[in-house]
């Protein structure tokens, strides 16, 4: 009888730490990895996302003014989207059909040739460039016809160009216009990075130059191959002269290198900016 009543009391005993370690060590380990079994929570919608379809929807409806303002409306009262940086780049899209087409806009002046106009001093008139001219009206040459109608777009642009968004931003009279990724920085721009990496200041300039390279030869806008030329911005600010050439040892690469974006996003800036146009690097 006693032998009986001794087991019992082992039993209990060890049954009850048995118990007590299962629940304290056991259990909770089972119900963590049951837990990390889970599929992870789906993020919720983003509230935003009806009023940035609506926005492409006017965009694909042709509607291209109404389009650019809907994105517009939507990038002010959305910063924080989840679409925010595609409602950008659809955007800058937009503004540069309207700026660089014959695409009708309310805001675009209309210029009727007189007696004696030549390109560059309708583009003085106008307060623009001769590449506007020639890109915004789809002229395959600088010769003008008395009564023929020219429209431009203002334009008062300025350059920020950033590492810390890795992106060269063109406003126009402040406001968002477009933006271009920056595909290479030179080495003396390169992030710093670490604990003692010291803050970067900005540093503000100018466009001073647009330098366009024909087979080695520098062409102007009116010139025979300057549709198919390479194009550098040049800007005061140490290494920081727009480019679109690869390759380090190019004769057609800047002195001491520069910012490299691409083909594309250089025969646009070059359409749109003038010299003086100011630039912010930070």
């Amino acid at each position: 009888m006693k032998a009986l009543i001794i087991i019992f009391l082992t039993l209990g005993v060890f049954g009850g730490a048995a118990f007590f370690g299962y629940k304290m060590f056991v259990q909770p380990q089972i119900a963590l990895q049951k837990e990390k079994a889970l599929p992870p929570t789906p993020t919720p919608p983003d509230p935003t996302l009806p009023d940035f379809n609506k926005c492409v929807a006017i965009r694909k409806s042709g509607k291209v003014v109404a389009a650019r303002d809907a994105f517009y409306d939507f990038i002010e009262h959305n910063p924080d989207s989840s679409k925010i940086e595609e409602a950008k780049n659809l955007l800058g899209e937009i503004n540069t059909d309207i700026f660089l087409s014959t695409i009708p806009a309310p805001e675009k002046e209309v210029y009727i040739v007189k007696k004696g106009d030549v390109i560059e001093r309708v583009a003085n008139h106008l307060k623009t460039t001769g590449e506007t001219i020639m890109r915004a009206n789809n002229l395959q040459r600088t010769m003008l016809q008395i009564g023929q109608k020219l429209t431009v777009a203002p334009g008062e642009f300025s350059l920020v160009i950033s590492r810390k968004t890795n992106k060269v931003t063109v406003l126009n009279k402040g406001k968002f216009f477009k933006e271009y990724t920056v595909l290479t920085w030179p080495a003396v721009h390169a992030k710093k990075t670490g604990p003692k990496a010291p803050p970067q200041p900005k540093i503000v300039g100018k466009v001073t130059d647009k330098i366009a390279w024909f087979n080695g030869t520098r062409v102007t806008f009116y010139e025979k191959g300057y549709l198919n030329a390479l194009h550098w911005i040049q800007i005061n600010i140490k290494g920081c002269t727009l480019h679109s050439v690869a390759d380090e040892n190019s004769p057609q690469m800047p002195p001491g290198g520069g910012i490299r974006l691409t083909p594309d996003a250089l025969d646009e800036l070059s359409s749109m900016l003038a010299k003086g146009d100011p630039v912010t690097f930070e």
